[in-house]
């Protein structure tokens, strides 16, 4: 009997552990919250208000008080099986470029990222984000789909390793003393002259406009490609992907460390180093430098994000169209063919006058060359939408500038 009494009693010890409970997830406290990463929100407070239940209070711009920093961050630690709900609030009074404008997204690895909705309509005062259970013990939170300034000078690294790429630092960072990186994509082996080809350039002004970033970096994956081959050869690009270095990690939707909007930075006179935002002087110089050499730019493109899908927009258009090319309405036509996703709106004129400051219009005002402003993607909610809308255009621009420019 006593050697039974001991087997049932290891039978039940065996059944009574098979059905206890998991050890449930550690609970998530204020400490597990890092708001100083590469993705992050300067100035930002969290504070706890229950069960994997915080409140972040978020500070504004340099010198822009009504101007809210994104609401990034990272958990650095024990995320996994918790359900997070993140209130976000903003006390400016008149609170402009909303924290909460746009979806934000999550990943636990860096690269694959899901997107997370507001939970009430924006405000830029209160907001809420609920998150499901984490995977994994680290999880990063950023604007739209995020890039982050170490993601950018990865995909730099990446496309320098092409025959067909050259990285140039046109200067630094003010803040940061980080790199201003110029890209440029051509065929140097190719059998037409560089002072014929085309010259194209693509540049992101608002460095949160994330989603922006990502259709810059689906244009270069393909030129870089073997359908690229023909556009490398015929023309040049010059690509600017994060015009701030310095803003991803203190959550800068706009501006550089002097609090300048820097898509209204432009110097239709001129650069000029004493009056000027920093890194916008330094991209302005190299740019008049392009238009003083035998490579003259012929179209710039101003790549942002804003409401709805893709939207492009001709603010000043030059003389290759008409007679030599045929009317801007061909390369709308062209761009919507290619389209087959409906990701972009259809192309049109809105011409702007008098324009001195806006980089998405004031290189025409300056020297008479096309100036497109590409809005849209904040319904985007996935990388890969973001990256073939940019295939999409980049395959227009070159049908569309055929030949060379100089025949």
């Amino acid at each position: 009997m006593g050697n039974l009494s001991v087997g049932m009693a290891f039978a039940l010890l065996l059944l009574t552990a098979s059905f206890a409970p998991a050890a449930s997830a550690a609970v998530l406290e204020v400490s597990d919250f890092d708001f100083n990463g590469p993705l992050g929100s300067e100035g930002a407070t969290i504070e706890k208000v229950g069960h994997n239940h915080f409140l972040v209070t978020l500070s504004h711009a340099p010198n822009q008080p009504n101007w809210a920093n994104m609401a990034q961050f990272r958990i650095v630690r024990n995320a996994k099986g918790n359900a997070l709900r993140m209130d976000v609030q903003f006390t400016s009074e008149k609170p402009l470029y909303l924290f909460d404008d746009y979806f934000y997204s999550y990943s636990t690895d860096g690269s694959r990222w899901k997107p997370v909705l507001w939970e009430q309509k924006r405000n830029g005062k209160f907001n809420t984000l609920l998150f499901p259970p984490f995977d994994r013990d680290t999880v990063e939170v950023g604007h739209q789909v995020p890039m982050s300034h170490r993601t950018a000078l990865a995909l730099i690294q990446g496309w320098s390793q092409s025959p067909y790429v050259k990285v140039e630092e046109i200067g630094r960072s003010l803040l940061g003393r980080r790199p201003l990186y110029r890209v440029r994509i051509t065929d140097d082996s190719s059998p037409h002259p560089a002072s014929k080809r085309w010259v194209h350039y693509i540049g992101n002004e608002h460095p949160g406009e994330h989603n922006a970033q990502w259709r810059i970096v689906g244009m270069v994956e393909w030129l870089l490609s073997d359908e690229g081959r023909d556009a490398r050869q015929r023309s040049i690009f010059y690509i600017t992907l994060m015009m701030s270095p310095d803003a991803p990690s203190k959550g800068w939707y706009r501006v550089n460390a002097q609090g300048v909007d820097m898509n209204r930075s432009y110097h239709v006179k001129g650069a000029n180093a004493a009056t000027q935002a920093h890194e916008s002087y330094v991209r302005q110089k190299a740019l008049e430098d392009l238009m003083a050499s035998d490579t003259p730019v012929t179209t710039y493109w101003a790549m942002h994000t804003w409401t709805g899908i893709v939207e492009p927009i001709i603010r000043g258009a030059g003389p290759e169209f008409g007679a030599r090319l045929g009317p801007w309405e061909k390369l709308r036509d062209i761009i919507e063919a290619l389209d087959t996703n409906d990701l972009i709106k259809p192309l049109k004129l809105k011409p702007v006058a008098g324009e001195e400051l806006l980089w998405s219009a004031a290189p025409h005002s300056q020297f008479g060359i096309t100036a497109v402003l590409v809005e849209g993607a904040s319904v985007h909610y996935q990388k890969e939408q973001n990256l073939e809308a940019g295939r999409v255009l980049i395959q227009g621009i070159t049908q569309f500038y055929s030949g060379l420019r100089v025949e």
